[in-house]
């Protein structure tokens, strides 16, 4: 009997799992393949995750806006940034561009607020991570990598510095791929925070910008006078009044200019780059506007 009850139990097992081939068969087949990613996309997903834990349900919606393109034809380094274009916003059917640049401490997240509001002016707008930081990262450009392998400042220094000598390139193919996008009938301006006003300048050296914001600038002797040198442009310029070092730069630039829509904004305390923003809720909005009205 008890022989009889265990061969009833080991057909009924038998029966049961006849049909599994098939489902696995069928489960295998619905799987979809794994893409192979390249170098610079494996790191710059493992560098994202070092840097900062970033909810992924709140990171989807930003990334309908991420584009990448290279920063020269003949490598294949790619920059990332954010590319805004709201059609219905729009109030012509040919609408300006401006290129967003953080500053030499952070990325182009850190001014999401502001390309937004630029972009809601109905102008295209670019928010470019610079070689070394943000998105734009690779083996060897990386400043995440060079802070934690540096042994000594000086070290530390000298890598950030060949990090910054591709800057000036990489913001040439910022213009050129929002120059794309742009009717050639209308212009472009920059918005510069910090250290990015120098690369800003030495862009209008080679190209015409129809305007300039200069969000606290930090800018070297050479840099002012490259800027003095340059023909009248409309410039924004943003600084805190207990920052010494930029708020006599923007005193200084803005008393050169002689542009008739230039501007000159100071407030109290001493808030740098995008802190400053963050500190008047206004300001974002203040800036779009003049944006809008220069590139007119």
């Amino acid at each position: 009997m008890i022989a009889k009850t265990l061969h009833q139990k080991v057909s009924e097992i038998i029966r049961s799992v006849r049909g599994m081939p098939v489902l696995c068969l069928a489960m295998s087949m619905a799987v979809t393949p794994v893409l192979p990613v390249t170098a610079q996309e494996a790191f710059t997903n493992k560098t994202a995750q070092a840097s900062e834990q970033i909810d992924v349900e709140k990171i989807k919606p930003e990334q309908q806006y991420l584009v990448r393109f290279k920063a020269r034809s003949d490598h294949d380094f790619l920059l990332s940034a954010d590319y805004r274009f709201f059609p219905e916003k729009a109030s012509a059917k040919n609408m300006a561009g401006v290129i967003v640049l953080h500053d030499c401490h952070s990325q182009r997240t850190k001014y999401r607020t502001l390309s937004t509001s630029i972009a809601d002016q109905g102008l295209h707008t670019l928010s470019l991570d610079f070689r070394g930081y943000g998105n734009s990262v690779a083996e060897g450009y990386s400043h995440l990598e060079v802070k934690k392998n540096a042994t000594d400042i000086v070290s530390y220094q000298n890598d950030v510095a060949v990090l910054k000598s591709y800057w000036p390139e990489d913001l040439l193919a910022a213009y050129e791929f929002l120059r794309s996008k742009v009717d050639n009938s209308k212009g472009i301006s920059i918005v510069a925070s910090g250290c990015a006003g120098a690369y800003a300048v030495a862009l209008a050296e080679k190209i015409h910008l129809n305007s300039l914001v200069l969000l606290t600038p930090d800018m070297s002797y050479a840099d002012k006078e490259r800027y003095k040198n340059l023909v009248d442009i409309p410039s924004y310029f943003i600084s805190s009044a207990q920052h010494a070092m930029s708020y006599a730069t923007a005193q200084e630039l803005f008393t050169w200019n002689g542009a008739k829509h230039s501007k000159l904004q100071v407030y109290k305390g001493d808030k740098l780059n995008y802190q400053i923003i963050n500190s008047h809720q206004y300001l974002v909005n203040d800036i779009a506007l003049w944006l809008k009205f220069t590139l007119r």
